[in-house]
C-alpha cells in the first residue's frame, strides 16, 4: 500500500468499479468512472516511468525493449481507442442528424402549408383552408390553421383554441413552445393577411421521427422554467423524466410497460458488446408567443445504438456491419502478430545494437579528445556495420571539414569587406539640386550588388547622373560595377569636347562620346562575356534640357501630367563590342516632370503564378504616388515589388532612381 500511494489505491479501486459497472450493463456509470480515473492513471504512469528509469532502465538493452513496447503496443492501444471514440462520436452525430432531419421535414411541411395559403387569392383562401388543413392532418395530427384577413379571423378546425399573437411578430417558422407544449409553427404576415399554422409535436410523433432509432425527445432547457413557466418536453424523455404527473397536463402522454407505471425503454437491444449507446444532445432553438422575435434554447435528445443508426441510415445494414466487424478483427489480429514479431526481433538484436552503440560511444570520446586516427572495427555486413564505416569516414573527413569551415569564415569576412568597399563607391552625399531633384535607392539581392548608380555636379547648374545593370550577380558583378564606376568618373573628370555640339542648348560634355569611350575601356579591361546596360544623362539647369544616352538599358519613363513617355535607346550594351556606336537625345523638362530610371529587378520579379511585376504596374504606382515625396515613392515601389514576389529573398538587385524637375530660386 505504501508503494502504491494514494493515486495507486484510487486507481485500483476505480478500475474495480469500472469493471463492475461495465459488466453489469451500466455503460454510463462505466464511462464516468473511466473519466474520473484518467488523472490518477496519468499520475501513476509518470511515477511508474520514473521508478522504472531509476531501477531497470540503466541498461540500454532494457531501454530498447521498452522502446519497442512504446512504439508497438501503446500506439496499437491508442489506435483502437481513437477508432472507438471516433466511431462512437460519428454514430452519435449521425443519430442526431437523422432525428433532426426528420423534424426539419415536418417543420418544412408546416411552412409549406402556410406558403400555400399565402399565395392563394383572397376569394379562394377561405374555401381552400379547410381542405388543406384536413390534407395536412394526415401527416401532422392536430394541425391548426389561423387566418386573419379583411373578412375577419378564421380558424380550422373551428374547435381549435383561440390564438392571440402580438402584432409585433414578423414572419417566423420553427419550433414554438405554447402552454408548456412543443408545436411546429409557421407564421406568415403580409398586407392585411396573417397566417399561423400550428401542429402539436406529441410524444408519439417525436418518438417516431425515425422509427426504431431509439429514444428521441425534445426538451426545453431549465432556464425557461423560471417565473412559473413549466419547461416543455415531448418524446421519450417526457415519460422518463416526469412520469405520471406529466400525463395529467398532456393528454397525448401514454405510459407503456408494467402496471407500476414504469415506462418500457425504446432503446434497441445491443447486438454485441461494442454496440454501446450514443446519447449526446443537439441544441434546437424555439420561440415563445409572449416574446416576439426572440429565440430560446432547447435540446434534441437521441438515445440510440450504432446498430440502430446503421439500420436507419443504410440498406443492407447486416452485411455492412458484419463486414466491418470482421475487418476490425482481422486488422487487430494482424497488428498483434506484427507487434509480437517486432518485440522478438528487437530482443534478439539488442545485444548487437548495444555493442555497436558502445563502440560508437568510445569512438566519439576519442574524437572529442582530438584523436582523428581512431577507427571502429567492422566485422558484419549490415546497417550497423555501415554506420561504423560512416563513422570511420567521418573521422577522416572531420579535420578536412574543419579546415573548410575556417576557409568559409575567411571568405565570409572578405565578402563583408567587399560589401563595405562597394558601399563606399556609391555617392556619400545627397545629390545636388540643380533644377533636378534626385532620389535613388539600391537593394542588392546578395551581400554585394551588380546594379550601379552615380551622380555628380560637373559645373554650376549642370548635373550628371547614371544608372546601370551589370550582367550577373555576386562578386563578379560587383567587381565590374566598381570598374564601371571608376571608368565613368575618370571619363567625366578628364573629358574635353572635341568639337562644338550641334545643339546649342546641350551641355559641354558630349554624352554619346563619353559612353563610347566608356564602352571601349570596359571591353579592354574585362572578360569578353562581361557587359552592362547603361543609361547616362546630363541636365542643364539654365536651359532645362536633358541630354542622355541609353546603352541597352530599360527605357526610363518620363511622367508629364497624365502622359507617360518612354525614352528611346541610343545604342547597345557597354563592354560587349568595341566598335559599338552610340547616339544621344535631348528633351526639355517642364516643372513637375518626373523621370523614373530603374533596373530589371523592379519589373521582372515574378509572383507565385509566374506573372511578372511588369512596367504597367510600375507606371500605375508612380501615378498614384506622384503627389508624395520622391523618397516615399521609391519606398512604396520597392515594398510593392517585395509584396508581389511573396518571398523575403530578392531574385535580382533592385535599383530605382527618380528625378523630378523643380524650380530653383
Amino acid at each position: 500500500m505504501k508503494r502504491l500511494g494514494i493515486s495507486g489505491v484510487v486507481t485500483v479501486a476505480g478500475a474495480a468499479f469500472l469493471l463492475i459497472f461495465y459488466f453489469s450493463g451500466h455503460e454510463l456509470l462505466a464511462i464516468v468512472a473511466f473519466l474520473v480515473l484518467i488523472p490518477f492513471l496519468v499520475t501513476l504512469t509518470v511515477r511508474g516511468l520514473i521508478e522504472l528509469k531509476r531501477n531497470s532502465l540503466w541498461s540500454l538493452r532494457n531501454r530498447l525493449v521498452l522502446t519497442y513496447v512504446l512504439f508497438g503496443v501503446l500506439p496499437l492501444l491508442l489506435v483502437f481507442t481513437l477508432v472507438g471514440l471516433g466511431a462512437w462520436a460519428f454514430m452519435n452525430e449521425l443519430a442526431v442528424y437523422l432525428a433532426s432531419s426528420a423534424l426539419d421535414r415536418r417543420l418544412d411541411s408546416i411552412n409549406a402549408a402556410a406558403e400555400t395559403l399565402s399565395h392563394m387569392p383572397a376569394d379562394k383562401r377561405d374555401m381552400a383552408a379547410p381542405q388543406i388543413q384536413r390534407a395536412f392532418s394526415m401527416s401532422l395530427p392536430g394541425v391548426m390553421f389561423y387566418l386573419k384577413d379583411a373578412t375577419g379571423t378564421h380558424k380550422y378546425p373551428p374547435t381549435a383554441a383561440d390564438l392571440n399573437i402580438s402584432p409585433e411578430w414578423k414572419a417566423a417558422r420553427g419550433l414554438l413552445v405554447y402552454d408548456s407544449h412543443f408545436y411546429g409553427w409557421s407564421h406568415y404576415t403580409g398586407d392585411n393577411l396573417d397566417i399561423n399554422v400550428l401542429a402539436p409535436l406529441t410524444n408519439q410523433l417525436v418518438e417516431n421521427l425515425v422509427p426504431d432509432l431509439g429514444e428521441i425527445a425534445l426538451v426545453e432547457t431549465p432556464e425557461q422554467g423560471s417565473s412559473g413557466h413549466v419547461p416543455a418536453a415531448a418524446g421519450s424523455l417526457e415519460a422518463v423524466q416526469n412520469g405520471a404527473a406529466r400525463s395529467k397536463r398532456n393528454p397525448d402522454f401514454r405510459i407503456t410497460g408494467s402496471s407500476n407505471g414504469r415506462r418500457v425503454s425504446r432503446l434497441p437491444p445491443a447486438v454485441s458488446r461494442l454496440d454501446v449507446p450514443v446519447f449526446i444532445p443537439s441544441t434546437r432553438p424555439h420561440y415563445h408567443l409572449g416574446s416576439p422575435g426572440k429565440s430560446f434554447s432547447g435540446v434534441l435528445w437521441v438515445y440510440s445504438r450504432p446498430s440502430a443508426v446503421m439500420r436507419s441510415f443504410f440498406s443492407g445494414t447486416e452485411v455492412i456491419r458484419d463486414f466491418l466487424v470482421d475487418s476490425l478483427i482481422v486488422v487487430a489480429v494482424v497488428f498483434l502478430l506484427v507487434e509480437l514479431v517486432a518485440v522478438w526481433i528487437g530482443v534478439s538484436l539488442s545485444r548487437r545494437m548495444t555493442r555497436a552503440v558502445n563502440e560508437l560511444y568510445e569512438g566519439t570520446r576519442r574524437v572529442i579528445q582530438g584523436d582523428f586516427q581512431h577507427r571502429i572495427p567492422v566485422t558484419d555486413q549490415d546497417q550497423l556495420s555501415e554506420l561504423a564505416q560512416s563513422f570511420n569516414q567521418m573521422t577522416g573527413n572531420l579535420e578536412r571539414l574543419l579546415s573548410v569551415e575556417k576557409e568559409k569564415e575567411r571568405l565570409q569576412t572578405e565578402l563583408e569587406i567587399a560589401r563595405e568597399v562597394q558601399a563606399q563607391l556609391y555617392p556619400k552625399e545627397a545629390p545636388p539640386v540643380c533644377g533636378l531633384k534626385l532620389s535613388v535607392r539600391c537593394d542588392p539581392a546578395r551581400m554585394v550588388s551588380g546594379d550601379y548608380y552615380d551622380y555628380l555636379q560637373i559645373a554650376p547648374g549642370k548635373l550628371a547622373f547614371a544608372i546601370g545593370d551589370v550582367a550577373g550577380k555576386g562578386i563578379s558583378a560587383a567587381l565590374l560595377m566598381a570598374t564601371l564606376q571608376a571608368a565613368l568618373r575618370a571619363q567625366i573628370t578628364a573629358f574635353t569636347p572635341s568639337h562644338e555640339n550641334e545643339c546649342s542648348t546641350l551641355p559641354e560634355v558630349d554624352a554619346a562620346t563619353l559612353v563610347s569611350k566608356l564602352n571601349r575601356q570596359i571591353y579592354a579591361h574585362t572578360a569578353p562575356e562581361k557587359y552592362a546596360t547603361f543609361f547616362f544623362a546630363l541636365f542643364n539647369q539654365d536651359t532645362r534640357v536633358l541630354t542622355y544616352t541609353n546603352a541597352g538599358h530599360l527605357s526610363p519613363l518620363l511622367f508629364r501630367g497624365a502622359e507617360v513617355i518612354p525614352l528611346d535607346s541610343n545604342g547597345t550594351v557597354v563592354g560587349a563590342f568595341p566598335f559599338a556606336k552610340y547616339d544621344e537625345s535631348c528633351l526639355t523638362l517642364n516643372p513637375g516632370d518626373i523621370l523614373v530610371c530603374y533596373t530589371d529587378g523592379i519589373t521582372e520579379p515574378e509572383n507565385a503564378f509566374g506573372e511578372m511585376f511588369g512596367e504597367e504596374r510600375l507606371i500605375d504606382l508612380v501615378k498614384r504616388n506622384a503627389h508624395l515625396d520622391d523618397g516615399e515613392i521609391v519606398k512604396n515601389i520597392l515594398e510593392s515589388v517585395r509584396s508581389w514576389t511573396g518571398t523575403p529573398e530578392l531574385h535580382d538587385d533592385m535599383t530605382l532612381l527618380i528625378a523630378r524637375q523643380v524650380e530653383t530660386a
